[in-house]
């Protein structure tokens, strides 16, 4: 009994976790992960000590944690080569931890075929709840904070509106949506019995009407190559061809089987299309109603019935299988598909073409960041600026006006965070993570494949449940590996597994200290006075390194010591455009011109595109200067002024520069305020005698 109901137990566990994280946002990297990451790490551990305690009979192969570990490693050496940001290096390494925690646990109950059918339902049963609470929230059954995004430029969204899921992300909830598809339909081309074939079909086109919903071009473009990779692997298990070398009656059978299952892929994907076409038209208008729409009851019932009618179709289609021969199979698979093909042409809203057909706007705004990226990488191109590197440097090398806090590439950020030899140890990691996959069931790299390759154009690795998932995938796929090398086995558990339980008790013990952080400043944003600053005081303690809590302590303490607080901020972010600008409007509060002048000047070469700063800076040390010629202070007035022109200067060229290219030239103009300030400032100069040139 105990043997079925801890592994039953622990895919519980792992099904909790992946909707809980699907749930929460999708655990985008903020600072709402803290808490799941000390969690996970404890609660894995847990785990894999209950394995050893109560199946001591099984072997524990925990080699898969160490593959991570070393990238978490990678990113703690960062802090030894002038790291953009100590605390997003931190956190980068607690992550991967993390994921490498969350991986040996699943591997440990999981690694055996007798036990993979549980964390298989546990995938099953989150994808299922990642989907239909999706859907729902289209329909609006569901409340939840931005599950549907509404837009009226229709170079965003042919309909008005994108469904974005509990991930609040449409391009994510779509790759995603695209590698639950596959799944689900490798899933249902291998059941055999039409009760486990129900099941597996139930998510299907709820699935596939879901990334139809998302808008998302890049996720059905991974999907088609997915299903199109799924088509050439779907034939059979590599094993099973291993083990087919004994008579050329058996190859030949298995031969026949895996072209079976070919031909079983192209008709359920011919029935799947004909569903999802007709319920996408049925629920489609809900989201050219605008903001808060609802489906009617007669949308819903229209839904639930054509869900119902696909899953009663695979098991019918599963029934006449058994009874045809293998020609008139692969009539009927072709001309399965080629019906629901049409009807997908046929029947999709017109609307809709022009998703396909126009508005490539976007990925000639990704293009500007792959070229400023570039441009950043160069700048340290073997080890990389640590965690997070392009969301604090971007705005140093930009060429245009645009919000890029996410370059849009997951492979792009590892290469900025850890340079190419990073790059280069995470790809060997990765490739050994896959190799049993290939060896064994190749068909497991085709929902893999979905996510890694729209990880390739998008910033789904900035969510910790891509992580979560993908580490699912990979180990319901990834077979046991026969080959042990027992001497070397040895020497990991003596020195590999001290060192890695070390490891993931300092991360655990970083990560709770980091989420008391986070309490803290909730609770200092409810209270004021000595509570409000006791607060901050107390989650500046917990987490030194973040420069948010620096900042909003340092406005509640006296200007010496707000000074020092800033200050000894830049020893963990030495480039952080926010620090230098509030050490800029503490030195103009404290009259310190030269002080002002240098750290806003600083701040604007960080980021050159703020509008907010760029006037703010030319307004305040014009403002400066006529408080010091008030003051008598001529020479501090003086050099406030030509600062505020010389900046005003910088400012206007900029504007000019980006007009002459005829390049986003709305959105960076020289301000009305800024104008007048530095005409104030010129103005001041000429009376005290001086040239304003600039």
């Amino acid at each position: 009994m105990r043997r079925v109901g801890l592994p039953v137990l622990m895919a519980l566990l792992a099904g909790f976790v992946l909707s809980g994280c699907a749930y929460t946002y999708g655990m985008f990297f903020d600072t709402d992960f803290y808490r799941w990451e000390w969690l996970i790490i404890v609660g894995s551990a847990f785990a894999v000590v209950l394995h050893r305690l109560f199946m001591p009979k099984e072997e524990m192969k925990l080699t898969p944690l160490y593959g991570l570990l070393i990238i978490a490693l990678l990113y703690v050496l960062a802090l030894a080569h002038h790291p953009a940001s100590v605390l997003s290096s931190l956190e980068q390494a607690i992550r991967w931890t993390c994921y490498a925690a969350f991986l040996t646990a699943i591997w440990t109950w999981f690694n055996t075929e007798r036990h993979r059918e549980y964390l298989v339902a546990a995938l099953h049963a989150s994808g299922l709840f990642v989907m239909l609470g999706a859907l729902a929230g289209w329909m609006g059954l569901l409340s939840f904070p931005n599950i549907v995004l509404t837009t009226s430029d229709s170079r965003l969204s042919a309909v008005g509106s994108r469904l974005a899921g509990f991930m609040q992300y449409p391009n994510f909830l779509g790759a995603v949506a695209g590698a639950y598809l596959m799944w689900f339909l490798i899933r249902t081309v291998r059941s055999g019995a039409a009760l486990s074939l129900a099941a597996a079909s139930a998510g299907i086109v709820p699935t596939a009407l879901v990334l139809l919903l998302t808008e998302s071009r890049g996720a059905w473009l991974v999907t088609v190559m997915g299903w199109l990779a799924g088509l050439w692997s779907v034939g059979g298990k590599r094993a099973e061809l291993k083990g087919a070398t004994g008579t050329t009656k058996a190859k030949a059978a298995l031969a026949r089987r895996s072209a079976n299952h070919q031909m079983v892929w192209l008709l359920y994907s011919g029935w799947m299309l004909i569903c999802t076409v007709f319920a996408y038209r049925m629920i489609v208008g809900i989201g050219t109603r605008g903001e808060h729409a609802r489906g009617t009851l007669e949308e819903m019932a229209w839904l639930i019935a054509i869900c119902t009618a696909a899953v009663g179709g695979f098991v019918a289609l599963h029934w006449l299988l058994i009874h045809v021969r293998a020609k008139q199979l692969s009539v009927a698979a072709w001309s399965g598909l080629l019906a629901g093909l049409a009807s997908f042409v046929l029947y999709l809203p017109s609307f809709t073409h022009g998703r396909l057909s126009g508005g490539y706007e976007t990925a000639g705004a990704r293009s500007l960041f792959y070229q400023d990226a570039w441009l950043l990488f160069r700048h340290a191109p073997l080890l990389g600026r640590g965690g997070e590197s392009w969301r604090m440097l971007f705005t140093q090398v930009q060429s245009q006006p645009y919000v890029g806090n996410e370059v849009h590439s997951g492979y792009i950020e590892l290469a900025l965070d850890l340079g190419l030899i990073g790059l280069l140890i995470c790809a060997a990691v990765g490739i050994v993570m896959l190799l049993p996959i290939w060896r064994a069931d190749r068909i497991g790299l085709v929902p893999i494949g979905v996510l890694l390759l729209h990880a390739a154009i998008d910033f789904d690795m900035s969510f910790g449940y891509y992580w979560l998932l993908l580490i699912g995938f990979l180990v319901c796929f990834m077979g046991a590996s026969k080959r042990e090398v027992v001497g070397r086995s040895k020497a990991w558990r003596r020195l590999g597994l001290p060192a890695a339980a070390v490891w993931l008790a300092a991360a655990a013990v970083l990560g709770a200290r980091f989420d008391r952080a986070v309490q803290y400043r909730e609770a200092a944003s409810a209270a004021s006075g000595t509570a409000q600053a006791a607060a901050l005081r107390a989650a500046f303690d917990a987490n030194p390194y973040w420069t948010r809590i620096r900042i909003e302590l340092a406005e509640l303490a006296p200007p010496p010591e707000r000074a020092v607080l800033l200050a000894a901020g830049l020893r963990y972010e030495p480039q952080s455009v926010p620090l230098l600008w509030a050490l800029g409007q503490l030195a103009a509060e404290q009259s310190n011109v030269q002080g002002a002048a240098y750290y806003m000047r600083l701040a604007l070469r960080y980021d050159r595109f703020s509008l907010d700063r760029q006037t703010e800076a030319v307004v305040t040390l014009s403002q400066l200067a006529d408080g010091m010629r008030a003051a008598g202070r001529l020479d501090d007035a003086r050099l406030a002024a030509d600062s505020a022109v010389t900046l005003f200067a910088a400012y206007k060229a900029q504007e000019q520069e980006h007009q002459a290219l005829g390049v986003n030239s709305r959105k960076f103009a020289v301000t009305a305020a800024s104008l007048e300030a530095a005409e104030q400032s010129r103005q001041l100069l000429l009376r005290m005698g001086l040239p304003a040139g600039n």
